[in-house]
C-alpha cells in the first residue's frame, strides 16, 4: 500500500483491517498468491472445527458435526480459497461467539472478554456481520435471563456482559483513536456506513431469484437455497412463539432464539445483492440453526423410535442430496486450473496461466518500475502481479457509485502522477457511464490493441 492507509487515502468498502492481515502474511510468508492462498485454506480448515465448537455448547457431538460439515462445501472453495475480508469476518465472528457461550454457561465468565475483543476485531474485519453477531449474542444474554428455568445465573449473565463489553472497549476505543488521529474515521464512516445505505444498495443490488420460473432441475435447486433459510427460520420463531404462550420459554428455546436471530440477521446480505455466493457468507448461522432445531424435534418424537430413526435417515439423506445438486451445479470447475502462474508474485495454479504470465511481463517491460499504470474498471490484480502502482485513490468505477465530480478528481490524480499504460475492460459500458474517462484516454493516450477484452492504452 506504500503506506497509504485505508478509507483515507483510497477508497474502499471492506474495514482497514482485512488489509493489515493481508499484509502481516506477506510480512511473514512473503509476497505472493501462495500466501494469500494459504491464507485462506487456513481459514477454511478452520470454520468447520469453530462451527463444531459453537454446537457442542448447547448440541451433541453429531448434531455439532452435521452443523459443521457443509462447510466443507458450502464456502470458501466458491471463492477459490481467497481470503476476503467477509471470510476473515466470518471466521472472527464464530471465535467470539465460540468464547462467549462457555462464559455464560460455566464459572469461566472471564472468557468473555476475548469474546469481546473478537467482536470488535471482526468490526474492523466485516463490520455489518460484527454488528449482527453483536445483535445475536444480546438476544441470547436477554432471553436467558427471561427463561423460565433460569437454568443458567443471573449473575453469569450480568458478569459475562459487563466482561464482553469491557473486551470490546479495550479493542475498539483504541483503534477509534488511532485512526481519528490519523484522519482516517470521517471517510471510514462515508465508505463503511454511508456508502452502504445510500448508494450500494441501488447501484449493486441483483433482484431476488423467483420461484414460479421454469428453469433446469439443477438450477431449480440452486434458487430453492435461497429459499430454505427464511422458511426455516420462520418455523424456528413461530416454535418460539408457542413457547411463549405457553409458557415453555427454557434455555433451550433461549438458544434457539440466539440462533434464529443470528441466522436471519445474517440473512439480510443475501436480499440486496442476491446472487449465490452471497447466499454461501449468510450459511454458517444457519447450518447451527438447523442441526439444533432437527435435535429439537428429534427430542420430540424420541419416545418413537422407528419414527425417529426413519425422519433421521430422510433428513440426512435429503441434506447429502441437496448438497451434492448444489455442488455439481454452483461449485466453480477447478480442473481447468491446471497451469502455475510463473510469476514473482504467482505461484498459484490458474486457468490460463501461461497467457496471464505473458500479458503481466509485456506490462512490467512497457511500465518502468518508477511510474505508474491504471487499470479499469476493476482489475486490481494487475497493480498486484505487475508491481506497479495505481495513481488513483480509486481501485473501480461502476455506474452509480461515482458521480462526474468523482471522474474529474480520478483524472486530475492520474495527472499527478500520468499513468504509463491504461487498462481498459469492458469500454463499450465503460464509455456510457464514465464518457468523461474515455475522452481522457482519447486525448493522452494511443490504443496499442487487446488482450481479450482488456484494451491497452500507452501514453503519447
Amino acid at each position: 500500500m506504500h503506506g497509504e492507509i485505508p478509507q483515507r487515502d483510497f477508497v474502499s468498502v471492506q474495514p482497514p483491517l482485512s488489509f493489515y492481515t493481508a499484509a502481516g502474511i506477506f510480512k511473514v510468508f512473503g509476497t505472493s498468491l501462495v500466501s494469500l492462498r494459504g491464507f485462506g485454506l487456513s481459514i477454511f480448515l478452520l470454520l468447520p472445527l469453530l462451527i463444531y465448537g459453537v454446537g457442542r455448547n448447547f448440541m451433541s457431538p453429531v448434531s455439532s458435526f452435521a452443523a459443521a460439515a457443509p462447510t466443507c462445501i458450502l464456502g470458501l472453495p466458491y471463492c477459490d480459497f481467497v481470503p476476503l475480508a467477509v471470510w476473515q469476518g466470518i471466521a472472527v465472528s464464530l471465535a467470539a461467539v465460540f468464547f462467549f457461550l462457555p462464559a455464560i454457561f460455566s464459572s469461566r465468565q472471564w472468557l468473555a472478554i476475548p469474546a469481546g475483543a473478537l467482536s470488535a476485531v471482526s468490526l474492523f474485519l466485516r463490520h455489518d456481520q460484527a454488528v449482527y453477531t453483536m445483535m445475536s449474542i444480546v438476544a441470547l444474554t436477554i432471553a436467558l435471563g427471561l427463561a423460565g428455568d433460569q437454568s443458567v445465573p443471573a449473575t453469569n449473565l450480568k458478569r459475562a456482559l459487563v466482561f464482553w463489553l469491557a473486551g470490546i472497549a479495550v479493542v475498539f476505543v483504541p483503534a477509534v483513536l488511532v485512526w481519528w488521529k490519523i484522519g482516517a474515521l470521517p471517510e471510514m464512516f462515508r465508505q463503511l456506513i454511508l456508502f452502504p445505505f445510500a448508494t450500494y444498495r441501488k447501484t449493486s443490488s441483483l433482484p431476488f431469484p423467483g420461484l414460479i420460473v421454469w428453469r433446469p432441475i439443477l438450477e431449480t435447486v440452486v434458487v430453492l437455497m435461497f429459499y430454505l433459510p427464511p422458511f426455516v427460520q420462520a418455523i424456528a420463531a413461530l416454535y418460539l412463539v408457542q413457547s411463549v404462550v405457553r409458557r415453555r420459554f427454557h434455555r433451550r428455546e433461549a438458544i434457539l432464539c440466539f440462533l434464529v436471530v443470528g441466522s436471519a440477521l445474517f440473512y439480510l446480505q443475501v436480499l440486496i445483492r442476491s446472487d449465490f455466493t452471497h447466499l454461501v457468507i449468510t450459511l454458517p448461522p444457519f447450518f447451527l440453526l438447523t442441526a439444533f432445531g432437527w435435535s429439537i424435534v428429534r427430542e420430540k418424537i424420541a419416545d418413537y423410535r422407528n419414527v425417529n430413526i426413519a425422519l433421521s435417515a430422510a433428513f440426512a439423506g435429503l441434506a447429502a442430496l441437496l448438497l451434492w445438486l448444489v455442488h455439481s451445479f454452483a461449485l466453480p470447475d477447478v480442473t481447468r486450473a491446471n497451469e502455475e502462474l510463473k510469476l514473482a508474485r504467482g505461484g498459484v495454479r490458474i486457468e490460463q496461466a501461461r497467457a496471464v504470465a505473458d500479458f503481466v511481463q509485456r506490462l512490467q517491460a512497457d511500465v518502468p518500475p518508477d511510474r505508474s499504470m491504471l487499470a479499469l474498471p476493476y482489475q486490481p490484480m494487475f497493480y498486484f502481479l505487475c508491481e506497479r502502482r495505481n495513481p488513483t485513490r480509486w481501485n473501480y468505477l461502476w455506474p452509480g457509485d461515482q458521480s462526474a465530480q468523482d471522474h474529474e478528481r480520478l483524472i486530475d490524480e492520474a495527472e499527478r502522477d500520468p499513468p504509463a499504460v491504461v487498462l481498459l475492460a469492458q469500454q463499450r459500458e465503460v464509455a456510457a457511464f464514465a464518457p468523461t474517462i474515455i475522452e481522457y484516454l482519447r486525448v493522452h493516450y494511443l490504443w496499442s490493441g487487446n488482450v481479450g477484452d482488456i484494451g491497452i492504452y500507452v501514453r503519447f
